[in-house]
């Protein structure tokens, strides 16, 4: 996950390996990649690494964690992207896949830099977006029972959040972008809390009430 904000540099939340996002690309051996908000660059790294990725390109705000994702990418482009002019960076550049982890609730305007950078995917190229979900359990007890919104360095209730998103939400920002979702998968967490281990009737929470459980929602989008 990384953030529009500074101050974010080198935090565990923001560099860890992403196997539900690397999970989804698998077997994409010739994409050129664009890994928006790329944070160290540890994601595009593991997909070059193993055959997944043929060029991996990159944004990142945070400049510390740029300058480490530049010795792993062909090329980062460093800044806030709601300020950067696309057809300047990327010129011919095209796009087999865009990545969207846990970024698109830091911006001021999520569709606008969707719509934007759809126009450097190719036809036929996917989008992977993950989202943390507001309908997690952790949100509705904290504001039904407390009155009281958080504001926490990680997770759902990150302090640089800027936009809230749902299923609902997630589904009708890639379709409104012209995409066809091909897969949706949660992320079951507890609680907020990293290491909150579901009860023993944990399976039957998932089952019964799983938008209340799912943690983040990742979509797989293809451009027609």
């Amino acid at each position: 996950m990384t953030s529009q904000q500074p101050g974010n540099s080198l935090k565990e939340s923001y560099i860890g390996l992403r196997t539900d996002i690397i999970g989804m690309l698998e077997g994409e051996a010739s994409a050129t990649i664009l890994d928006v908000g790329c944070a160290t660059g540890v994601n595009g790294a593991y997909l070059l690494d193993h055959g997944h990725a043929k060029e991996v390109y990159g944004i990142e705000y945070d400049a510390v964690m740029a300058n480490l994702a530049k010795d792993r990418y062909r090329e980062v482009w460093q800044g806030d992207i709601e300020a950067m002019q696309f057809t300047e960076l990327f010129k011919d550049l095209r796009f087999d896949c865009l990545i969207f982890g846990d970024i698109l609730e830091h911006l001021r305007d999520p569709q606008l830099i969707l719509n934007d950078l759809l126009a450097f995917l190719r036809p036929g190229g996917r989008v992977v977006i993950s989202v943390p979900n507001m309908q997690h359990v952790s949100a509705l007890w904290t504001l039904a029972a407390k009155g009281y919104w958080p504001r926490n360095d990680r997770g759902i209730f990150d302090r640089t959040h800027l936009q809230v998103f749902t299923r609902k939400n997630l589904i009708e920002l890639v379709e409104s972008s012209g995409l066809e979702v091909e897969q949706l998968q949660r992320v079951f967490r507890y609680r907020d809390r990293l290491g909150s281990q579901f009860p023993i009737y944990g399976r039957l929470l998932k089952v019964a009430f799983p938008d209340y459980y799912t943690f983040q929602y990742l979509v797989l989008a293809k451009k027609p």
